[in-house]
């Protein structure tokens, strides 16, 4: 069993922690295994995530996306109207691939998602201050949504973060009422799922 299905059933997750990794431009594409698949139509970000949760492999890329602001935070169009700390401004950005890292270890991700309930989140704030001895303070609504919140934001500042989601995810029926996001950076993700274990 791997640490990230230890986690799901330490949690007891109802959902496939989700593993985020970034291809460039540079990439072989040859190592991008032949399980991800790619759009076959245009969805939001968030729905995407929520495939990936109940076990897709997704490769999706600029021009999947059918809200504006995923391809905005996500760095595949520009915006001079975002807030910068919370958008993915990464050159050479070819695709993005989301997957049940409890199913399978793709080497160098850059982080997961998990889809929580508000006791779950409790526990993983727990862990956090026991581990780094200090609260953790999180950043919500500048841009709602898992595209900038638990997917930008944490990637390129490196630390944990919380999404309450933005309304077209709870209108549209992708997350229920009761689930929140937390997206964790791939540097402090072992550390973390020791002490959630433990």
């Amino acid at each position: 069993m791997n640490k990230f299905e230890k986690l799901k059933q330490s949690l007891k997750l109802t959902s496939n922690p989700i593993g985020i990794k970034l291809i460039y431009d540079h990439t072989d594409e040859n190592q991008i295994d032949g399980i991800f698949k790619e759009a076959n139509k245009r969805n939001r970000y968030c729905e995407f995530v929520k495939k990936a949760s109940n076990g897709e492999f997704l490769k999706i890329q600029k021009g999947d996306f059918s809200c504006k602001i995923a391809d905005m935070a996500l760095g595949f169009q520009d915006s001079n109207n975002l807030e910068l700390n919370m958008k993915l401004d990464i050159l050479g950005l070819k695709y993005i691939l989301l997957f049940p890292i409890n199913q399978e270890m793709i080497e160098d991700y850059d982080s997961i998602i998990l889809v929580l309930n508000p006791r779950n989140s409790m526990e993983i704030i727990q862990a956090y201050v026991k581990l780094y001895k200090k609260p953790l303070k999180i950043t919500c609504g500048i841009i709602s949504g898992v595209c900038s919140e638990v997917t930008a934001y944490v990637i390129k500042r490196n630390e944990v973060n919380f999404s309450f989601l933005c309304a077209e995810s709870r209108k549209n029926g992708t997350f229920s009422d009761c689930e929140i996001l937390c997206g964790i950076p791939a540097k402090k993700v072992e550390d973390l799922i020791d002490t959630i274990i433990q």
